[in-house]
This record gives structure tokens, C-alpha cells and sequence, in this order.
């Protein structure tokens, strides 16, 4: 195994923050980086709000100079509207940014409904916009923006220029474990061709880790492997959902007969009914939009 899946420092200059989405560890991270500023790789869920908070308090870097966002989905910005709230009851702000594709989509949260996570805030307040190339300084640390969409329109990855290490945020799916890997075609969009395209261009970057979402730091030869690992990890779940296609809104079926070829039943039995459900429905969803169905 060469991922660190635990909290703490994953590098001289990165905490890895479990949110424990669903009330299950080891699912979903944000990312703090350290440097002359404090800066939030994603912010969470608005059900973990809270707990986020004081997760950053803990740290005592509450609030932190800036949150920058891989995407617009509700599990990497929901936490933001009470967090933004928290901060300016001490009378302080924290900057946003995202993906100038992205702004449409936060103020407007609603496209978040077919997840059924929500309710859902839009995000209404300033978010500075970044594009391909762009430079956010950190006085110490520099991430580099990199576009690649595939997983959503408006996802963006960041490469910590001086650590190495790659935020890819969900471009390559969910590796939770060592045995459980979960591919990105999810709602409201999917586009291989977009997905693959930005494979190629993040193999083509200087990096020795990646920090996963979902969940933890790859590092030594997984760190590279992985690239080609999520493409092959798809066509094999996308052939799954192809041998199911008469039992795609049977979720109960999809959770007992087709999940179950990758993910192990004692695997499975490790989280609530909700997220079984949720993750069978999501690739479910992003199968149908992408055939059309």
C-alpha cells in the first residue's frame, strides 16, 4: 500500500482533514495547505459543517485566507455558505475560488438535486475565477491550475508546485481502499473523452503525489500507476452497468448482483444502507446520461 489514508500531515506543508461524509471515515478529505496563507482544497459537505469547523479550529486555522474548489458538486462546496457565515461572526472573510466554468454552477446549486443530498445553498458571494495556467500564490507554495473536465464541466486540478504533489479532486474516481475503487461517471455530466484527455495531460505533468478527494496521498509508483489504473477501473464498471442495463433503477438488484463483482460484500457491509444505495444510483445516473437513456 502507498497511500496514506489517515489524518494528519501528508506533507511538510498539507493536513489531510477526514469530514467523515455519511458518518463513515475514510470516504471524503479536504485538503489545508500551509504556507505564508492558509488555503482549504475544497470545503465539504453541509451536513459535516460543523464538524469541519471544528476541525479547523482544532488546527487554529479558522478561518482559513482562502478555499479553492477541484468542482462545483455539493460534497466539495455545500460547507461553504456556513463557513463563509462562521467567519464574518468574527469578523473576517475567506476568499473563493474556482473555475471560471464553475461560478454558473455555484450560484445556482440546484443541478445538485439528482444526487438527493440535498437541500442544496447557492453560493452567491464574490469567487474569484481561475482558467488553464493560472497562478495561485501562496507566499511559499505555488498551485498551478490545470482544467480537467470528464467528471463535471468545470472540474480543475492543482499542482503544488513545490511539494509535487497533484489535487485531482475526482477526475480519476473514488479509491477508497486498497480494493474499492469507484469510477467517476456520475450526474448530471459525464464525457469519457473529456476524462481521458485529461489523463493524458495529467501524465504529462511534474508531480511524485496525488491527493485523492475520496480519499487520501498516493505516492512512490502508485502515484503514476493510478492514471492508468482509473481508466481501466472504468470500462470495467461501465461493462458492468452495459451487462445491466434491463436493472438500472433497481438499486437494491444493482447493490446484490452487480456491485458486489468489485466491491466486496464485507466491504459494503461497512457502510450504511444510504451510501450503498447512493453510490449504486450515482453510477447509475451517469451511465443513463451518457447513453442517452
Amino acid at each position: 500500500m502507498t497511500t496514506i489514508r489517515k489524518e494528519g500531515k501528508v506533507n511538510d506543508d498539507t493536513i489531510l482533514i477526514d469530514i467523515r461524509m455519511f458518518g463513515v471515515p475514510k470516504i471524503t478529505a479536504i485538503y489545508l495547505i500551509e504556507s505564508g496563507k492558509t488555503c482549504l482544497v475544497d470545503a465539504g459537505t453541509h451536513t459535516e459543517a460543523r464538524k469541519i469547523l471544528r476541525q479547523l479550529k482544532a488546527l487554529d486555522v479558522f478561518p482559513p485566507d482562502m478555499i479553492i474548489l477541484t468542482h462545483s458538486h455539493w460534497d466539495h462546496c455545500q460547507a461553504i455558505p456556513f463557513l463563509l457565515q462562521r467567519a464574518k461572526k468574527e469578523g473576517k472573510e475567506i476568499e473563493i475560488l474556482a473555475s471560471e466554468k464553475a461560478i454558473p454552477n455555484l450560484r445556482d446549486q440546484s443541478y445538485n438535486e439528482v444526487f438527493g443530498t440535498g437541500p442544496f445553498t447557492n453560493i452567491e458571494e464574490d469567487i474569484k475565477p481561475l482558467k488553464e495556467g493560472d497562478i495561485v500564490d501562496l507566499n511559499g507554495i505555488t498551485l498551478k491550475v490545470i482544467e480537467t473536465p470528464g467528471h463535471m464541466t468545470d472540474h480543475i486540478s492543482f499542482l503544488d508546485e513545490k511539494n509535487k504533489n497533484l489535487f485531482v479532486g475526482d477526475v480519476l474516481g473514488d479509491k477508497v481502499s486498497d480494493i474499492v475503487f469507484v469510477p467517476p461517471f456520475m450526474p448530471p455530466y459525464w464525457d469519457k473523452d473529456a476524462y481521458l484527455n485529461s489523463i493524458d495531460k495529467l501524465k504529462k505533468l511534474d508531480f511524485e503525489t496525488i491527493s485523492l478527494h475520496h480519499f487520501g496521498l498516493v505516492y512512490e509508483d502508485e502515484a503514476k500507476s493510478i492514471l492508468d489504473e482509473s481508466i481501466t477501473n472504468l470500462n470495467k464498471y461501465w461493462e458492468l452497468y452495459e451487462e445491466n442495463i434491463e436493472h438500472l433503477d433497481d438499486i437494491p438488484f444493482l447493490i446484490e448482483n452487480a456491485l458486489t463483482r468489485y466491491i466486496p460484500k464485507s466491504e459494503l457491509e461497512k457502510y450504511p444502507q444510504k451510501l450503498k444505495e447512493a453510490i449504486a444510483f450515482w453510477l447509475s445516473e451517469g451511465f443513463k446520461i451518457s447513453k442517452g437513456i
